[in-house]
């Protein structure tokens, strides 16, 4: 090495391992915030955990059936495991993003062009929460009563939905989406229809 650059290496040694060390410690950082952070686990089943039946009072009615179609909401760590995300996922909301009527296979245009949060169980409870690493929480998108054709989303209002849309006799193609402060969202859609003789959903997630 020429003896001018080995004197100027010598010279600036703090200066070049201050530099190494501040490289090194961002990389570290990153590395933490990568692992540290929790994913979400956005989720349907066509089960009786997803699809729950529940029979109370409403209004002057004492006895309402009705049936309930959830999302479930998990916050793990990377790949699926308790590796990272310890914190847990902090201020969870899952809204409904879309609403696509569905005739003869093909889907309708959207009718909700702004996202409103879905309620958390049991009733319309819209505050966010946090999630611990590995417990998962479920949230109610859309119910119906029992023996009645009509679509109740559990969102704060259904303002712009029209009638039409929320009798809707055919399928619908329902877009949910989470979120977390400190998490990515996710995305899923949802395909439902009430039954013909209105005891309940047919549902399923698109792959």
């Amino acid at each position: 090495m020429p003896s001018g650059w080995y004197s100027f290496l010598h010279e600036n040694n703090s200066l070049f391992g201050g530099a190494v060390g501040a490289t090194l410690t961002a990389i570290l950082l990153a590395l933490k915030k990568y692992f540290g952070r929790p994913r979400l686990d956005l989720d349907f089943k066509s089960n009786e955990a997803y699809l729950p039946e529940s029979t109370h009072a409403e209004g002057d009615i004492a006895t309402v059936t009705r049936k309930y179609l959830r999302v479930s909401l998990k916050a793990t760590g990377l790949f699926g495991r308790n590796l990272g995300g310890s914190s847990g996922a902090k201020n969870c909301r899952i809204y409904l993003t879309s609403i696509q009527p569905v005739e003869n296979g093909t889907v309708g245009k959207d009718h909700i062009y702004d996202a409103r949060p879905i309620s958390w169980p049991p009733n319309k409870e819209f505050t966010p929460r946090d999630i611990p690493r590995g417990v998962t929480m479920f949230a109610n998108v859309v119910t119906i009563k029992k023996g009645n054709l009509g679509w109740t989303f559990q969102i704060p209002s259904t303002y712009g939905l029209g009638q039409e849309l929320l009798t809707h006799p055919g399928t619908m193609r329902i877009g949910v989406t989470a979120t977390a402060d400190n998490a990515k969202p996710v995305s899923i859609y949802v395909r439902a229809s009430i039954k013909a003789d209105k005891s309940g959903f047919e549902a399923y997630q698109e792959e």
